[in-house]
């Protein structure tokens, strides 16, 4: 069975070589980041579809002591890092990350949360 990393990895490596990347067999990003229209944000849409379960992702997050929740909802939740970035987690897998100077910079972050997300996936 699958974990949804491993599926991701999976995927990229076939659509490589279905593709004849194979000179450039890295792996694609695991989100889409885009600039919100307001532009004081970056949204991270994940490539593969999945649910996240807040209230186990808020327990796990609460014991790292590496976030405070400022926010939470069954739908949403929202987490500041010591560093003064501010994330918010989408039931449906999705990252608004604020306070950050960059595209790659909100991709690192949305990278990094990616195990604790799919460890808390329904």
């Amino acid at each position: 069975m699958f974990t949804l990393v491993q599926g991701i990895r999976f995927f990229v490596i076939m659509t490589n070589l279905r593709t004849k990347r194979c000179d450039r067999m890295q792996p694609e990003p695991a989100f889409i980041i885009r600039l919100c229209s307001d532009k004081a944000a970056y949204e991270a849409v994940p490539r593969t579809k999945f649910k996240v379960n807040l209230a186990r992702l808020r327990r796990s997050l609460e014991r790292t002591g590496n976030y405070e929740i400022a926010l939470w909802t069954r739908q949403l939740m929202v987490v500041k890092q010591r560093d003064a970035i501010e994330i918010t987690i989408v039931d449906d897998g999705r990252l608004i990350v604020r306070n950050v100077a960059d595209a790659e910079t909100a991709r690192k972050i949305a990278e990094a949360m990616l195990p604790e997300l799919v460890a808390q996936e329904h």
